[in-house]
């Protein structure tokens, strides 16, 4: 009942959100080929759109001696350069489209996972499409309308909602509930277990480091959760070990979800464990990195739903290959496998070697007495790593520690590095409140 009355009174306001909601639904059935064709529908839009409204691109058309009519398959879009964050801080007005007043930009910002957070401006119908596919990510995981979803995120308000009776109203209709993960101890935690239990049929939302912390209080305290159906990360990489960290926490399966401030919804994962690329929120592409040693690709995307300041082949900054399996769920979305994470998180060695993140972060795998922590290379020679103790931190996990210094050199020929080990009460988090394993301060 409460579903209906809320898709009653979003429509009476002239929101389209259960509309896009509807036809996403029917979308993920259709076969790949057609969703194919619709995305390249709305990838030539968002192209003629830019192209008549957004000095920026009109002048890289010009430049490029050609029309949005030019681009006829997926090979002619590569023509068009990248996208980076220092193009974007440094043509913010060249990038904003002209088809927009200007009280009707809403301005964004990224969490600044890899530095200063990029701001940038978006429009209402960009949200009411977000949300349709967030939505979609969770119906896909098995959330019905009328249950409870509980959002362990950073502002929940972004600036956008304010306060007062039509949000009270929106929040008891919605059986939605958001818990501030900026600032957050043991007893904030305490709280948000209590509010985890009080009612059947929850689902979970929320940064993965922090759904981790809760996951680590509940089995310290052998808390018994039994009414969550379902949790669904996002924002950081879901490593494997905090995968089963959670799903033994919370008694129930566990979805990743993958998508930025900048180009949410690009994929989810469905009940049979694969990440699906939605094709009517995002257009990716990969480009090969010919010394990673896992053969991944460095990811482009095109937001198919800011006209605002479109992003066309932005450098998100992450890496995936393309699936190459037929999903067992029937989805007519291809398949994307994520298994490093950011470009950002590699580390540089004295002679110059580009060493990948994940390394380091499987020698804590089998460490059981750390709660958190984090490798930080702080010169060629040197990384600081930072740990949390857990209250079951053994002798077995300080002889662990003490060989992880060892390993490294051994593995990587890295003979001139220091590993300094420090144990913290706490790691501090970017801007956004997300939690890195893994932070260099060397470029190259």
């Amino acid at each position: 009942m409460k579903a209906k009355i809320r898709r009653a009174l979003l429509k009476l306001r002239g929101s389209k959100r259960y509309d896009y909601f509807d036809e996403y639904e029917r979308l993920q059935w259709q076969p790949i080929m057609e969703n194919e064709k619709y995305q390249f529908f709305r990838l030539k839009q968002l192209l003629n759109h830019a192209y008549e409204t957004v000095p920026y691109y009109r002048d890289i058309f010009r430049s490029l001696d050609m029309r949005p009519d030019d681009i006829r398959t997926k090979a002619d879009i590569s023509r068009l350069p990248v996208l980076t964050k220092n193009i974007i801080k440094t043509n913010k007005s060249g990038l904003t489209s002209k088809a927009f007043k200007a009280d009707e930009l809403i301005t964004l910002s990224s969490g600044g996972s890899t530095g200063e957070p990029l701001k940038f401006f978006t429009h209402h119908n960009f949200f009411e499409e977000h949300n349709a596919t967030f939505m979609l990510s969770l119906k896909i995981a098995g959330w019905k309308e009328n249950e409870r979803l509980i959002s362990i995120w950073g502002n929940p308000n972004d600036g956008r909602i304010k306060p007062g009776l039509k949000t009270f109203l929106k929040n008891v209709l919605s059986a939605n509930l958001h818990l501030n993960a900026y600032k957050y101890d043991s007893s904030t935690i305490r709280d948000w277990i209590e509010h985890i239990q009080a009612k059947n049929n929850t689902f979970i939302y929320g940064y993965t480091s922090v759904v981790q912390n809760v996951a680590e209080h509940i089995i310290d305290k052998n808390i018994h959760i039994s009414n969550v159906k379902g949790v669904m990360t996002s924002a950081e990489k879901l490593h494997d070990w905090q995968r089963i960290l959670i799903q033994k926490a919370f008694n129930c399966k566990v979805y990743d979800q993958y998508g930025s401030r900048e180009v949410p919804g690009i994929a989810s994962e469905c009940p049979a464990g694969n990440m699906h690329q939605f094709l009517h929120s995002a257009y990716v592409e990969y480009l090969p990195v010919l010394d990673h040693p896992e053969n991944r690709c460095k990811l482009i995307v095109t937001s198919l739903i800011n006209k605002a300041m479109p992003f066309i082949r932005y450098e998100i900054g992450d890496y995936a290959v393309p699936g190459s399996r037929i999903c067992p769920c029937g989805r007519g979305y291809p398949l994307m496998e994520m298994k490093i994470g950011r470009i950002a998180d590699r580390f540089i060695t004295s002679k110059g070697k580009t060493i990948y993140g994940t390394f380091f972060v499987r020698q804590m795998y089998d460490i059981e007495g750390v709660k958190n922590f984090q490798f930080h290379q702080l010169d060629t020679h040197s990384i600081r790593l930072n740990m949390i103790k857990s209250h079951n931190f053994s002798e077995i996990d300080i002889h662990k520690i003490s060989q992880i210094e060892s390993n490294i050199k051994q593995a990587l020929g890295w003979d001139d590095l220091s590993l300094d080990v420090q144990y913290v009460d706490e790691i501090p988090k970017t801007i956004g409140g997300k939690h890195r394993h893994i932070i260099s301060d060397v470029t190259g």
